[in-house]
């Protein structure tokens, strides 16, 4: 692991506290760190992980609620001027009258061996546009790098939460695509400054609506998706089903509710040519007016899809890629993505959930807990050093799909 420091070690204490509890306490030696990242592994037949971002002051943390006929690996990475300092790992089953004990091995060297890494890179091109769409394995991640490269030079590289598996790249986030010009991508995953050697590449070509698929023969068509422009359903199970999907896919056979004018397609956006009301395709074959949608559209996608809530919670996804949708304390029906959230997500909550300015501090708008920033990142400067995990095992199960979750759309 190339500039591991040998200088600096951490030791971390860990005790089973009582039946579903564990404490660790831990100092640092030889530097002083800028901040730590508690790491816990569940084992067993599929392993999970998840990771607490703390700031420097805190030298102790419990967590609650675990099982106790699970194992979890726990250690301490420290950040410090040198680079990454992990103290030993130490294996626990939260019982009573259980010890930990201290597992094999260096403990930079177990880390490298659970980072995460991309496994897929999908690209769909469109009119001085692109989104991106990637996968990627378990493990530890805390931040996803993307690189955008066009006419031989860097045009943008963005540090994302790990949640965000999708993102569109065009002028309005400061990517100035032209079309006919190949674009690559390349992403990947890190965690604490540590990344993998090989990350993810797809190239594409922006071109005009309706041009794509011509534009990118030369790419390979394994990465790449193109847009749905169509009003048949967008998947036909059935042969006899095809004759009534073409019917369908003609725009000039939909006329607007409001003026009866023609419906087209205009960049991306199926719109009236007379009064400018939108629409938009269920995928189903049929079609719904924008401006009486429940929850309105997402922002993730064009063709725009459908904003669906979450059942039991005020969650609001985009029904073709999954993508949460965050309505932000104080700022009425304005939704956001993860990526264009101003502070991030906390470290304090599983899922995670938004931080917020409130008066000169930044905290966790659900448990109100304050977030410092350290080392360019946001770390909890928690007021009860607890984590309750009380469904931990259902989180890290889900890979904490229910802030992530993504797809691509599907096309033809």
């Amino acid at each position: 692991m190339a500039g591991s420091p040998r200088s600096v070690s951490v030791a971390l204490s860990v005790t089973v506290e009582g039946d579903g509890r564990v404490g660790l306490a831990w100092r640092g030696e030889g530097a002083d760190a800028r901040g730590y990242q508690l790491l816990v592994i569940r084992s067993g037949a599929r392993r999970s992980y998840t990771a607490l971002k703390l700031s420097r002051e805190v030298d102790r943390y419990a967590i609650t609620n675990l099982s106790r006929h699970q194992r979890y690996l726990c250690a301490l990475l420290a950040a410090t001027e040198a680079g990454p300092a992990c103290s030993p790992w130490y294996s626990v089953t939260p019982r009573a009258g259980l010890a930990p004990r201290e597992e094999p091995g260096a403990g930079l060297e177990l880390l490298a061996a659970h980072l995460a890494r991309i496994r897929r890179l999908t690209l769909m091109p469109q009119d001085q546009r692109l989104t991106a769409f990637w996968e990627r394995s378990e493990g530890f991640v805390d931040t996803i790098a993307l690189e955008v490269r066009a006419r031989g030079k860097l045009l943008k590289r963005l540090a994302l939460e790990p949640e965000v598996a999708s993102i569109s790249l065009d002028a309005c986030r400061g990517v100035r695509l032209q079309n006919g010009e190949s674009a690559l991508v390349q992403v990947a995953a890190s965690f604490a400054g540590l990344a993998p050697a090989a990350s993810e590449a797809a190239s594409c070509t922006p071109a005009p609506q309706g041009g794509e698929r011509e534009a990118n023969q030369g790419h390979p068509q394994r990465q790449l998706v193109y847009p749905f422009l169509d009003l048949g359903p967008e998947l036909v199970v059935f042969e006899e089903d095809a004759g009534e999907t073409s019917a369908l896919s003609s725009s000039a056979s939909i006329l607007c509710r409001a003026c009866r004018s023609r419906v087209a397609w205009r960049s991306y956006r199926l719109v009236c040519t007379g009064c400018g009301a939108e629409y938009i395709p269920t995928g189903r074959g049929d079609y719904l007016e924008a401006g009486r949608l429940r929850f309105g559209t997402c922002r993730c996608c064009l063709p725009k899809k459908i904003l669906i809530q979450r059942g039991g919670s005020d969650s609001l996804l985009c029904s073709a890629s999954g993508k949460e949708h965050i309505r932000l304390p104080g700022e009425g029906a304005e939704v956001r993505l993860i990526e264009d959230l101003p502070f991030g997500l906390c470290q304090c909550c599983r899922p995670r959930r938004p931080l917020v300015r409130r008066g000169e501090a930044v905290r966790c708008s659900k448990s109100d807990e304050l977030h410092r920033q350290e080392g360019g990142a946001w770390a909890l400067a928690p007021s009860q050093p607890v984590f309750d995990a009380r469904a931990i095992d259902e989180l890290l199960d889900a890979g904490l799909a229910e802030i992530g979750a993504t797809g691509v759309s599907r096309g033809r």
